[in-house]
């Protein structure tokens, strides 16, 4: 069973710093930290998944919860880019 991560991140990069040390799955309920979850997804920094499935459409406030699985080979080579 995962653990939440009970931080709200300047930039989706510090979030991605925040759960390389994270026990997966990571359940996730507040909006600030899906809408950077999402952007991470979208970069294919990790493997998530958000609920309800994401609408560009809709404001990040209606999400509701997400899973982070991993973070991805990507993810990783992000996170050396930024911090080395």
């Amino acid at each position: 069973m995962g653990h939440d991560v009970p931080i709200v991140p300047a930039t989706p990069i510090e979030y991605l710093l925040e759960l390389e040390h994270a026990r997966f799955p990571v359940h996730v309920r507040d909006p600030e930290l899906i809408q950077a979850i999402a952007t991470l997804k979208a970069l294919g920094c990790v493997e998530a998944d958000i609920s309800p499935p994401l609408d560009l459409r809709s404001s990040f406030r209606n999400y509701e919860s997400a899973v982070i699985v991993k973070i991805t080979s990507e993810g990783i080579t992000e996170l050396a880019l930024a911090y080395g």
